[in-house]
Formats: structure tokens, sequence, C-alpha cells
């Protein structure tokens, strides 16, 4: 069930109008009801495994609250890690270990016949796995009770607006919320709507068209097109997955918003970071501070040598390439994303005695190098990706005039940054804007996109993670 679709519409309107006249508890068995629905609307048949990483986590929890053995302790957590972890790479990297391990022989004489996996990848298995971890893992740390309601765990579980493209929301931010009680607020549903309209915006008028007009038709035959065109759809994929992923995140956000819900924010201006560090401190932040805590802080973090700590951060990007999807084009990525902020750490105290030129020459250089990653990320193998790299530095072909719509796509995203950079130099300078002003803007919205909607919408990319 889409979010840019009637049916989600009408699903969303259905709920909030019955969701509202019912007491919190009958609010949170509802919701519950109601994301089990959404999310068997994909595929009823994972819908069993949301129900088994559910009821093993919540007993899992308990248990090692319960347990004041430290032996016992790490029993239990040890079922939970191995449940989750053994689900996710059963259903998302069987068959890519299998594939790699056939190559592999080849490569040193070996002959191994070719298993046929018929693996249908459960969507949204990343998020919520890490989801119902981070549960086990805080009260294992000590940082978080259990809940005793089965119902409120499994509705922070399956919660539907960020089930299956996040924000990855812990418990602790999360069930408390559950626990108290919720009265419609107009101040709260208004925003919430503006945030859910806006995401709407980014994705299916954004991210589509630049996607159908540009970065798909480049993407497909890099080696057809020239060194020009090349940068141009590099730049708009650069746009079209941050209004994609950070449009997703908004709806959720304003979908939960509207349901009197507080969600973690997932995105702050990313090509605004003026090194590598910072970019992972704006993009896709819950994932961000998922590998940050349980990843690289157990190794050592930043707590032992020079040598030791760059070797956790590359450990930490691997495994978050990794994460992102089941072909070594995604752990490259990470990998080099591990070699940019293990350089950027190397050289920062040099490029702060730069003075004013630091900051516009560390963006500069962060922005590239993110974009150049991006070609990676997007590239089905290794040769697109090579070709496409090579292509950058000089090559005739096909040349791709961007339209006014495109050259809108990519406004929008520079417009938003820049709004973004204002408000972080004066915060709440935006929330000053007159009422009629900020009203007319969002009718702009409205009434653009029921117009310039892309003929195909595509699904979110972050779906496939």
């Amino acid at each position: 069930m889409n979010f840019v679709s009637t049916q989600f519409a009408l699903f969303f309107v259905s709920v909030f109008l019955l969701y509202w006249v019912l007491p919190r508890r009958g609010q949170n068995l509802f919701l519950l009801a109601a994301s089990w629905l959404f999310y068997a609307a994909w595929d009823w048949r994972f819908l069993g495994l949301i129900l088994l990483s559910t009821a093993v986590d919540f007993v899992c929890g308990q248990r090692i609250h319960a347990a004041g053995d430290p032996r016992i302790r790490r029993v239990w957590l040890a079922v939970s890690l191995v449940v989750n972890l053994g689900i996710l790479a059963y259903f998302k990297y069987a068959g890519f270990f299998l594939d790699s391990l056939v190559e592999l022989a080849g490569l040193v004489g070996w002959s191994l016949s070719q298993p046929t996996l018929a693996i249908i990848l459960p969507v949204g298995i990343s998020f919520y796995t890490f989801q119902t971890l981070s549960y086990s893992l805080d009260i294992y740390l000590r940082r978080l009770e259990p809940t005793r309601s089965l119902v409120e765990f499994a509705t922070f579980v399956a919660f539907f607006p960020q089930l299956v493209a996040g924000p990855i929301v812990r418990a602790r931010e999360f069930l408390y919320q559950l626990e108290a009680e919720r009265t419609f607020r107009w101040d709260r549903f208004e925003g919430g709507a503006v945030r859910f309209l806006t995401g709407f915006f980014k994705k299916a008028v954004i991210a589509d068209n630049l996607a159908l007009l540009l970065v798909d038709p480049v993407f497909s035959s890099p080696g057809d097109y020239s060194t020009g065109t090349l940068w141009l759809a590099a730049l708009g994929y650069a746009a079209q997955i941050y209004a994609d992923f950070s449009g997703y995140s908004s709806m959720a956000i304003g979908a939960a918003g509207m349901l009197g819900f507080d969600l973690p924010e997932n995105f702050r201006f990313p090509y605004l970071a003026r090194d590598f560090s910072d970019f992972w401190r704006r993009w896709h932040i819950t994932m961000s501070r998922f590998f940050r805590d349980y990843v690289y802080i157990p190794l050592g973090g930043s707590r032992s040598s020079t040598w030791r700590t760059r070797g956790n951060l590359a450990a930490t990007t691997l495994v978050s390439g990794l994460w992102h999807g089941a072909a070594w084009t995604f752990v490259a990525w990470g990998g080099l994303h591990g070699i940019f902020i293990m350089a950027n750490h190397a050289i920062r105290g040099e490029v702060r005695s730069w003075g004013p030129a630091a900051g516009l020459l560390g963006w500069g250089v962060t922005f590239t190098g993110v974009l150049l990653a991006w070609i990676l990320f997007r590239a089905p193998s290794f040769h697109v990706a090579a070709v496409y790299l090579q292509g950058l530095w000089g090559q005739t072909g096909l040349v791709i005039v961007p339209g006014g719509l495109v050259l809108f796509c990519l406004a929008a995203v520079v417009v938003d940054h820049l709004a973004g950079w204002v408000e972080e130099r004066s915060p709440g300078v935006l929330q000053r804007v007159p009422p009629v002003l900020r009203g007319g803007w969002f009718v702009f919205l409205v009434v653009f996109a029921w117009h310039a909607m892309a003929r195909e919408a595509n699904p979110f990319i972050y779906f496939q993670f």
C-alpha cells in the first residue's frame, strides 16, 4: 500500500476517523489491527514474520530484565539476536552469499552448481528488525525497562506510518507515547498534514519526475550519453534519492503527527554537510545512530588507538553498506564512505587552520564525494558504475537537454536546502513567516502537485532495503 496512492488515502482517512473516537486502549488495539492490515496488503504471507519477531522480543525483553545472572541475560539476548538476524540473513542475504560463493569457487577453478532460491524480500524487513533488536539491546544495556503490554509492544513494532521505511524508532521514544492519553489537537493535525503534504510533493513531483525524465534513462545505458548529461543525471540522482527518502520520512512523521505521535527526524539537509561525518549526522539519522550505538561504540568507538578507531569506522560503514542491499556495490559504497570519514578525521585539524575558506572547501569536497559515491549506489553492477565514472571525464554521445520540469525539480532541492541553511543560522525564522504566505505556499504545492505528478509512480527507493 504505497503512500502515494488512492488506496492509502482511503485507508488513512478511515483509520484517522475511527481512531479519534476511541479511548486510549481502544486506540492502541485499533492501531495494531490497522498496522497489520496495512502490512498484509503488501503480502499477507510475511505478516507471520512480524508476529514471530514481536513474540520473540517481547519474551526476551522480559527474561533479560528478570534475570539476575549475567550469563542468563546473555543467553536471552542471544536468542533475540539469532532469531532476528537469522530471519534477516535468510530473506535478504542467502541468495547473495550463495551467488558470491559460486563466483569465488569459479575464480579458483572449482565448479559449483548454481542453487536456485526463489526468495521474496519482505518489504521493510531491515527496518522493523532493527527496531525490535534495539528493544532487546536497550533492556540488556539497562537503558530501558520492558513493557508489560503485548498490545503496546506489538503496536510499536508494526506502527504503519514508519513500518516499511523508517524512521527507525526506539522503544524508549515510542512506548511511553502509547501509554499516555491522546486527544485530538488541531495544531498537531495541521502540522502533520503540512508535513505529509511536503513529503508527498518531494516524492510524487520531484523524485518520480527526475527518475522518469532523467535518471533512469541515463543509468540504464551510461555509455550512450555525453559527459555533460552524465554529470546532470548524477546530480539528478542525488536530488532524487534525497527527495524520495526524505519525502517518505516526512510523510511518516506527518501521518504519525496527525494520530498524536512524535517520530524522530530522519533528515536534516544532508547536502549542507561540510565534512563526511557531518553528512551522516544529517542523512538517515536514525540508521546512523543505530550503527553508532550498537556497532561502532561496542567495537570501541574512538576510545582506542588511532588505527583501532579507523578500523571501527571502516567496519561500521561496511556493515551499513551491506544493510542497504545484498550486493557488493553497496558494500563498496559503504567502504568508500568509510575511507572518506577516515580521511576526514586525519586532516580535520589541519583544514580548520585554513580559516573561513575551510567551510566552503569542505562543503565542495564533501558534496563531490557523496555525488560520485551515489553513482556506485545506483548502478546495478561494478561494470555499469565503471562505465559511468569513466564517462564523466570526457565522452561524446546523446545529450539530454533538461526541460522546465527537470530544472524545477533540481531547483526545488536547492531551495529546500537554502531554507535549511537559513533556519540553522536563525532558528525559528521560517516560523515567523505570516500564516497567509505559508498557506498560499502550500496551496501552490497542492495545485502544482496535482498537475505535475509523474506519469509513472516509482516504488520508494528504500523499500528494497
